[in-house]
């Protein structure tokens, strides 16, 4: 991290500094104080880490932020009105320090795939970063842009929502030169109320776009494509299915795929012309990933080598969108998060595995869909039913889904409310060369799941 005053800080945060450090580090955590760190508490619903302020102090705080007014330290303070607001806005005032450019990006589905390989192609001309893990919300996008440092040429920054507004006050602190939105689907429509709504919370990423930057959107959604005129700012459009986006790709059986300059004005690819690329994940939504990714290289100069060297370096990690062989079985794990969407393109992968064997469909609850919950859940259904020969449904919604399969004429689909039984079950049926698809929300842990059925040891 770059060094900054207390002052600086101030006059980022509108705040008011008592006494005068240089800083080289932020941190929000008492337990881990750096040197020369300034200490922000954040408040939660639980606890109040103002509290820790001593502790933090003790452990070597240079100094500390507080919307306490009438508490005094023994380190110089910087006094905010409310230190969440204060963590976005040093980060702003920090990323316009360091410079560089920035790269928002965000959507329902299949944004940290985006961002991943909007990384790994950025990284093939640039000193790149990105967003670690899931730090995409208004606590892990500004430590995100924290990071940055005078010699960083491009981050790339991920940013999620639940409800209206969060994306506006990341994006005020980003300042993306870059605006990339994957699509409109129906995570959260329990906040937000419908896809028009989920859409316009993501378009609140055009907010703080840098004075010249681009939005890069999705022209295969309608909701995105019908707006494309109406958003004050250069717009980039790709897609596979919309023949009019600038940027498109056609694809081939053997995993690769061609893509083709429409309509973009780009130095390193003319109108017209195109270059093939492939990825080590599987899926025609990951195709579509990865044209948001050339596109942005595109626009930064990178040229078609480069941009395919990019793509072809990815590899999918944790628990997302892995694919490998384990007793037997070919094992198609993506317990990271879920939703109706990414629950389709999911399945669809699955229906193009093991042609040998069977293909199991073992799908936990997707959460925070509100009244499109029972919905939601049966259109999983319905997709098992095309793509899988069994489904195994878990969680509050499991009946829904297996309603929506045996609507879609399978026959194999059981509903459980206990992970252990739907193992035991899956064990008998399952034969070794059939696929099996895990997937489901972040609370269902269907890793869990999966860990039972192989017979690994699993935390309660």
């Amino acid at each position: 991290m770059e060094r900054f005053t207390l002052a600086q800080a101030a006059a980022w945060t509108k705040g008011e500094a008592k006494g005068e450090a240089v800083l080289s580090a932020v941190t929000t955590d008492s337990r881990q104080i750096p040197e020369n760190a300034l200490f922000l508490p954040l408040r939660g619903e639980r606890f109040d880490a103002h509290d820790f302020i001593g502790k933090a102090v003790g452990g070597g705080a240079a100094a500390v932020v507080s919307h306490r007014a009438n508490e005094d330290y023994p380190v110089p303070a910087l006094y905010v009105e409310n230190t969440a607001q204060a963590l976005l806005d040093l980060a702003g005032g920090y990323r316009a320090l360091c410079g560089g450019k920035v790269i928002g990006v965000t959507g329902s589905v299949g944004k940290t795939t985006t961002k991943e390989l909007l990384y790994a192609v950025a990284a093939q001309k640039f000193r790149a970063q990105k967003t670690e893990g899931n730090l995409n919300n208004e606590i892990g996008l500004p430590l995100t842009l924290l990071r940055m440092t005078r010699e960083t040429e491009v981050m790339v920054a991920e940013m999620g929502m639940n409800h209206f507004g969060e994306i506006s006050r990341m994006t005020a602190a980003a300042r993306p030169d870059l605006a990339v939105i994957t699509n409109i689907g129906t995570s959260h429509i329990e906040y937000l109320g419908s896809r028009e709504g989920i859409c316009r919370a993501k378009l609140e990423i055009l907010e703080g776009l840098r004075e010249g930057g681009t939005a890069v959107l999705c022209g295969d959604e309608p909701l995105l494509w019908d707006k494309r005129d109406t958003l004050g700012c250069r717009v980039v459009t790709y897609g596979l299915e919309n023949p009019a986006c600038d940027l498109t790709a056609h694809l081939h059986n053997d995993g690769t795929f061609d893509i083709v300059n429409n309509s973009l004005q780009a130095d390193t690819l003319s109108v017209g012309a195109g270059f093939t690329a492939k990825l080590s994940i599987p899926g025609a939504h990951n195709v579509l990933n990865a044209l948001a990714a050339a596109a942005v290289g595109l626009l930064l100069g990178e040229t078609p080598a480069q941009i395919a060297a990019g793509l072809a370096s990815y590899q999918a990690s944790g628990m997302r969108q892995n694919i490998y062989e384990q007793n037997g079985y070919e094992i198609y794990a993506d317990c990271y998060n879920a939703s109706p969407d990414a629950m389709e393109a999911t399945l669809a992968v699955l229906g193009t595995m093991s042609p040998g064997g069977r293909r199991f469909a073992v799908l936990g609850s997707m959460l925070e869909l509100g009244a499109y919950a029972e919905e939601g859940h049966r259109r999983a259904g319905r997709a098992a039913a095309q793509y899988a020969d069994a489904l195994y449904a878990y969680g509050p919604d499991a009946a829904a889904m297996v309603a929506g399969a045996r609507a879609g004429g399978m026959e194999h689909a059981w509903a459980f409310d206990d992970q252990a039984a739907l193992a035991a079950a899956l064990q008998q049926d399952a034969k070794k060369g059939d696929a099996l698809l895990f997937k489901g929300s972040r609370g269902m842990r269907m890793e869990r799941a999966l860990a039972l059925f192989l017979g690994e040891d699993v935390e309660e």
